[in-house]
């Protein structure tokens, strides 16, 4: 058989064992394929960066649920890292109930991996009904908001919540949102409008788009957009010597990438044996 005909005659079966051979290659040995770096990450990284260790804590909110996992919670646990590696506060909440037990699983996971201690370097809010009024409560008063964490322990007792009031001790809020509720549209018209907290946000690439004009306006401080932002995060992370720790994001863009890479070279082979064949005719 001639090349055209071999070309243009690629058995399914071969294509679907070179992208299983692609996909799984990187998850079982991570390459590190990275692109450009994002100034949208890169400036909310800087904003995480510039944070002082001290009573006024990060905010951040876990606002996606298991089925974003994917690409939002490798976003988490960096934001985590890098808080944690810093010596910078954290408070987590959600203001989705599904996002809860996702929540929780990092700050145990990242808190242990930096031996940090709960309610002295991080506390856990978890979630409380009711979107609005809790994300303008929070603006009047934290503590009267979250009488309690997750775990039904008053808020008064954590050590690091001394001083912490409202929005006016938090200097930077950080929502990993997927949907509604999310940044747009209610982290930026009530906390971020009202009572000017600075606000970073993570989404879902497919919902990207709809955080841009929010960059250019200066409502967003900064953006980690799917899940190449969170790789580049990741790498971020690394290069300033916060964390030496597993990368999924990393490792999954690298399966991503090997695997549109070969569905390319195969739509050329399929057009080359076409024209091949067309010509000989």
């Amino acid at each position: 058989m001639k090349i055209a005909d071999l070309l243009g005659k690629i058995d399914r079966r071969i294509i679907f064992i070179v992208l299983t051979v692609v996909i799984v290659i990187p998850l079982i040995s991570p390459i590190g394929f990275v692109g450009r770096l994002s100034p949208r990450v890169h400036d909310l990284f800087k904003a995480i960066d510039e944070l002082k260790p001290s009573n006024k804590p990060l905010l951040i909110s876990v606002d996606f649920d298991p089925q974003s996992m994917p690409e939002l919670y490798p976003m988490l646990v960096s934001i985590l890292r890098h808080s944690f590696a810093r010596n910078v506060r954290v408070i987590v909440m959600g203001l989705w109930v599904t996002g809860v037990g996702l929540g929780e699983e990092a700050l145990t996971t990242v808190g242990q991996e930096y031996q940090k201690e709960y309610g002295k370097d991080y506390v856990f809010l978890g979630w409380k009904p009711g979107v609005s009024a809790v994300v303008l409560g929070m603006g009047r008063s934290i503590k009267e908001t979250f009488s309690t964490d997750y775990y039904g322990k008053p808020i008064d007792s954590f050590p690091m919540m001394a001083g912490v009031n409202n929005y006016r001790d938090i200097p930077l809020l950080v929502t990993l949102s997927a949907g509604d509720p999310g940044f747009n549209t209610v982290w930026l018209p009530y906390a971020q409008a009202r009572f000017g907290v600075r606000v970073g946000t993570g989404v879902t690439a497919v919902s990207a788009a709809d955080a841009y004009p929010y960059l250019q306006t200066g409502q967003l401080v900064g953006l980690i957009d799917g899940m190449k932002g969170a790789s580049e995060y990741e790498l971020l992370v690394e290069k300033a010597g916060y964390s030496e720790a597993f990368k999924p994001a990393s490792q999954a863009m690298d399966s991503q990438s090997l695997a549109h890479l070969a569905i390319m070279i195969l739509i050329v082979l399929g057009n080359v044996g076409y024209f091949l064949a067309r010509r000989k005719k």
